[in-house]
C-alpha cells in the first residue's frame, strides 16, 4: 500500500512538473498586450505600431515632406498565413525596422505586401521586401507607375475589382476611378469591417487635398463618392495621412471638394 501511495504521489508531483513547464512555454512566447508599439533611433529607421483590432495594425512612418514632418499610414493584417502588409514605409531603413519589429511582437514574418498606389510614401520600402523574397502585389497600371517612377516593379497580379484570400482574411481591392494618383486603390477587411482608403481619403484634421501634383481634381470627389456608396457599413477608415475615424472620413473627404 505505501509503495502505491509513494506511486501515487510521485505522479502528482510529475504532472505539475509538465504543467509548470508547459505554461512556461507559453508564457514565453510573445504576448501582444500593447496598443502601440515604437521603434527606431531616428525618422529614417523610426517605426510606429497601433492595434486597430487584434488582427489589424497601423503602421506610421514619418518623412520631411516639404519642410514639415509628414506621417504616413500603411497596416498590418494578421492572418493564418503570416502578416499581409498594406503599402511601406516611407524607406527602406523604416522597413527593414518594421520587418524586425511585427516579428519581435508577433512572432509572424510579413509574408505578402499590396501596393496600393506608386508614390513615396506607398512603395518606398520595397527593394527591402523584394531582397527578402516577399511577394509584393499591385495592380498593373501601379506597376507600370512604379516603373515610370523609379522604384522596383511589384507583381502586376491584382485587378482593379477583386477579392483575394490571403489564409483566414478576405482583401478586397477595388479601383474607384482616379484621385490623389491615377493608380490609386483601396482595400476592404469585410470581416474587420477595415477600409484601408490610402492617400485617396483625407483625414478629418486635413483642411485642404494636401499633394496633388498627380492629382485627378475633378474625378477624385466622383472617385470618392463611390467608395463611400460600396463601404457604406464601414467602422474604421484609415487614411494614408493623419487620424484614422468612421466613415466620416469619407464625407469629410468629399466636402473638401465643396470648399
Amino acid at each position: 500500500m505505501r509503495k502505491i501511495y509513494l506511486l501515487f504521489v510521485s505522479m502528482i508531483i510529475t504532472l505539475s512538473m509538465i504543467a509548470c513547464s508547459s505554461n512556461l512555454d507559453v508564457n514565453s512566447n510573445p504576448k501582444v498586450d500593447e496598443s502601440s508599439y515604437k521603434s527606431g533611433s531616428n525618422d529614417q529607421n523610426y517605426i510606429e505600431l497601433s492595434k486597430v483590432k487584434d488582427n489589424v495594425w497601423v503602421h506610421t512612418s514619418y518623412e520631411n515632406y516639404n519642410g514639415n514632418r509628414t506621417p504616413s499610414n500603411g497596416m498590418l493584417v494578421i492572418t493564418s498565413e503570416g502578416i499581409v502588409l498594406i503599402d511601406t514605409p516611407w524607406n527602406n531603413g523604416q522597413m527593414k525596422e518594421l520587418l524586425k519589429l511585427s516579428k519581435k511582437i508577433f512572432n509572424e514574418e510579413i509574408t505578402t505586401a499590396i501596393i496600393t498606389h506608386a508614390h513615396v510614401d506607398r512603395i518606398g520600402g520595397i527593394d527591402t521586401l523584394k531582397d527578402n523574397g516577399m511577394d509584393v502585389l499591385s495592380t498593373s497600371q501601379t506597376a507600370q507607375e512604379a516603373e515610370k517612377n523609379g522604384y522596383t516593379k511589384p507583381q502586376p497580379t491584382l485587378n482593379s475589382e477583386q477579392t483575394i484570400v490571403i489564409g483566414n482574411k478576405n482583401f478586397e481591392i477595388f479601383y474607384p476611378g482616379e484621385g490623389h494618383a491615377v493608380d490609386n486603390i483601396t482595400v476592404w477587411l469585410p470581416d474587420d469591417k477595415v477600409l484601408f482608403g490610402g492617400c485617396l481619403i483625407k483625414s478629418l484634421e486635413s483642411q485642404d487635398l494636401g499633394s496633388v501634383t498627380d492629382a485627378n481634381i475633378e474625378q477624385w470627389p466622383l472617385s470618392v463618392e463611390k467608395v463611400l456608396e460600396k463601404y457604406a457599413n464601414a467602422e474604421t477608415v484609415i487614411p494614408g495621412h493623419g487620424k484614422w475615424g468612421d466613415i466620416e472620413l469619407i464625407h469629410h473627404t468629399v466636402e473638401l471638394f465643396t470648399k
